[in-house]
């Protein structure tokens, strides 16, 4: 009997996703192109487990926008949101084999390149153009080297908003705020350390289970950016929201290395420009989503500190990049913070 094959299995999944009856525009757009298109057109298939309103599938749409512009219609994409082609460890397992030439993902691409952690260090950036400088020069170039060397073409840099402190039980305006507040946390060694480190009690809830946790007092608070506070409605069951863009949440945009090899020079031009200006695109788009983020929440009736003592928060959570040199390598620390502001 033959011993089972992951990779062969994944890539099983997605065929039968893609040739599957359950939407008949994907099967139509799924099956082989026309023998005389076939030899002009390239197809690349883009997965992400994200709705629709998402930053992953905003970027998705404008990098299709921009390839099939820049080649005449001679790279098509499909994209496949809301985890058609399974969670995000299928879908990097998926672009990893080639089964998928594209997907987005999440702090789930260091399972394979465990470096990538370092984005979720805890007031890395002193400011966005900070951290845009850096993924666009030698620390990003680095961390390509490094997923390369995994198996992927690191391809975009998604700006997911930075991250929003929300809780049930006072104003936080500085660190010692936080002091026995009970914050719920990714399951994230580095998330659950920055918490302690400001003197909170931790709470490990699953982002599908996080509203009722809130509702029900397993949490008095959590952290993510306000576009998701405002689109879960945590603004039903939190009073506070705090400012304090503790962590640049980034996403990234990955391909299958061999797909890339087997673009000609123009193509690749035309990709890269195109997931150049996506990247661009969701920036802009972040960035104005979080300002009326936070004027929503504030007319739903939640307090809202725009500015905090930052520095209280800084001061309490350097400690902690220190502490975890496996999840934050200082090489890399050092290349992020010696980008210019």
């Amino acid at each position: 009997m033959n011993a089972f094959n992951p990779t062969q299995a994944l890539a099983s999944r997605v065929r039968r996703h893609l040739l599957g009856a359950a939407a008949g525009t994907a099967l139509a757009a799924a099956l082989p192109f026309p023998a005389a298109a076939q030899a002009t057109t390239k197809r690349i298939r883009f997965a992400h487990t994200a709705p629709l309103m998402h930053g992953w599938h905003l970027w998705a749409e404008q990098f299709k926008k921009g390839i099939e512009a820049r080649t005449g219609g001679k790279i098509q994409v499909q994209i496949f949101p809301n985890a058609q082609m399974g969670n995000e460890r299928d879908t990097g397992q998926a672009v990893r084999s080639g089964a998928l030439e594209m997907g987005a993902i999440g702090v789930g691409l260091s399972n394979w390149v465990p470096e990538l952690a370092i984005t979720d260090a805890p007031f890395l950036w002193k400011s966005r153009a900070q951290a845009y400088g850096a993924f666009g020069g030698a620390f990003g170039a680095e961390l390509a080297r490094r997923c390369m060397d995994k198996g992927f073409v690191l391809t975009g840099w998604t700006d997911l908003g930075f991250r929003c402190i929300t809780n049930n039980k006072r104003a936080v305006t500085s660190a010692k705020d936080l002091q026995d507040l009970k914050m719920r946390v990714p399951v994230s060694k580095a998330y659950i350390a920055m918490m302690q480190a400001m003197g909170a009690s931790t709470v490990a809830v699953d982002l599908s289970e996080l509203y009722l946790a809130l509702r029900q007092g397993v949490a008095d608070g959590q952290d993510t950016p306000p576009s998701v506070v405002k689109s879960n409605k945590y603004y039903e069951v939190q009073k506070f929201v705090t400012k304090t863009d503790h962590v640049l949440t980034t996403g990234y945009t990955i391909a299958n290395p061999k797909f890339f090899a087997s673009l000609n020079p123009d193509e690749k031009a035309a990709f890269l420009a195109a997931a150049t200006e996506a990247d661009n695109y969701l920036r802009d788009y972040t960035q104005k989503d979080e300002l009326e983020a936070y004027a929503f929440l504030k007319a739903q009736g939640m307090q809202v500190t725009l500015d905090p003592d930052a520095e209280s928060f800084r001061k309490a959570c350097a400690p902690v990049i220190a502490k975890l040199p496996e999840l934050f390598p200082p090489d890399l620390v050092k290349m992020a913070q010696a980008t210019p502001v």
